[in-house]
């Protein structure tokens, strides 16, 4: 059974800062997490921890900041195209 993990990662340009998250639908954290880097182009192999991701974003630097399950469940205000939900 697939479950909905999201992670998230912060993006710098200078002096500006964003926050960015992506939802993965796997059967483990550690899929989403591989599917994640294969996306994205990390080269896993030259850092210890997935704590210490870094990439490019076009002209953003990008740093892993976390990754939790989340819940997706209908939205009665949109018609069930879906909402997430910490859990």
């Amino acid at each position: 059974m697939k479950k909905t993990f999201e992670i998230s990662y912060k993006l710098r340009y200078y002096e500006t800062d964003e926050w960015g998250t992506e939802c993965l639908k796997t059967a483990t954290k550690k899929q989403a997490l591989n599917n994640f880097a294969k996306a994205r182009k990390i080269r896993t192999k030259k850092f210890k921890s997935f704590k210490d991701w870094t990439w490019e974003e076009g002209v953003w630097l990008a740093q892993f900041k976390n990754i939790k399950q989340v819940e997706v469940t209908q939205c009665p205000h949109c018609g069930g195209t879906g909402i997430i939900q910490w859990r």
